[in-house]
């Protein structure tokens, strides 16, 4: 009965956390389309906000995106509970369970920090960047406090479909990196380019992002997955329904929003990029999870 009380409340706190993060989302793509598209019309509106509720436009764009990011962690946490606490013979513990979803959110928020807190005094290995004010209090004065655990969301979820390419331990944690920076595909436009969270001193070819920016994703997700697979004892071979289910709904969720605001802020060929990342990753777990399961099935009766 314990493990079933446990089970609900994991499910139910996913379930309302991931319909908050779908709520930020909605508000916040129509908003930035309003404002781009037609600002004579969000005008009056903005307006009325200001002077009846003293809500001004800065909070209105800050308020939906730390709810989103501050969600984001949480939605992973209680995605992966039950995976992280069942053993391979099947067996679900709660104590393990907390343990090893405690020890995933702190290795993949601590290296995660560690890279932007060096990436952003000294450049490498991103490139040289900095956070302005939109996303709160910074770590040391330099990262945003909501960031550490952003990576921590998104590797894991980037780790399990990388666990879903069946190749093994290097496998899984390559994929992590591979899916993290399809991830970044649209993101880096969304929030570098359509709107600045964050700004690349220099510039750069991909819509003001250096290229260099991919290889720090790429070498972060990498320490991160092979944190995740090497200390930490990684995950399963094969993900649980629950997860297999909603795990790429969430990882998509994630890229349909950079893909949304780039749209909504005039930047059509970002948002194409990003669909195609998308696209590409949905497309590798499937066919993957396809052929693997066509090699473990056993052979018709004769």
């Amino acid at each position: 009965m314990a493990q079933l009380r446990t089970a609900g409340a994991d499910r139910g706190v996913f379930y309302a956390a991931f319909g908050f993060f779908l709520a930020s989302i909605l508000f916040s793509l129509a908003g930035a389309a309003l404002l781009h598209y037609a600002p004579a019309a969000a005008a009056p509106t903005l307006a009325w906000i200001a002077v009846n509720l003293g809500v001004g436009l800065e909070t209105l764009i800050k308020a939906p995106t730390w709810l989103n990011m501050a969600v984001l962690p949480v939605i992973a946490f209680a995605l992966f509970f039950r995976e992280l606490g069942t053993d391979s013979g099947g067996n679900f513990d709660r104590g393990r369970a907390w343990r090893r979803s405690l020890a995933f959110l702190l290795a993949g928020s601590a290296i995660g920090a560690g890279a932007e807190l060096v990436g952003t005094q000294t450049g490498f290995p991103f490139g040289a960047y900095s956070y302005g004010d939109f996303l709160g209090p910074k770590i040391a004065g330099h990262v945003p406090w909501l960031i550490p655990p952003s990576w921590y969301a998104l590797s894991i979820v980037s780790y399990d479909l990388g666990r879903r390419l069946g190749a093994g331990a290097a496998g899984r944690v390559a994929g992590t990196a591979l899916f993290m920076v399809l991830w970044d595909a649209a993101l880096d436009p969304a929030m570098n380019y359509a709107f600045p969270f964050w700004k690349y001193d220099g510039g750069g070819a991909y819509f003001g992002m250096p290229l260099s920016n991919w290889a720090g994703w790429a070498l972060t997700s990498l320490a991160i997955g092979a944190a995740y697979e090497f200390a930490l004892g990684g995950m399963r071979p094969a993900p649980e329904a629950f997860v297999r289910r909603w795990s790429p709904t969430f990882y998509a969720a994630n890229s349909l929003f950079s893909v949304g605001v780039c749209l909504a802020y005039g930047a059509p060929l970002a948002a194409l990029a990003g669909a195609t990342g998308l696209a590409a990753a949905l497309a590798l777990v499937r066919f993957r999870r396809g052929t693997t399961s066509t090699a473990a099935a056993p052979a018709p009766a004769t």
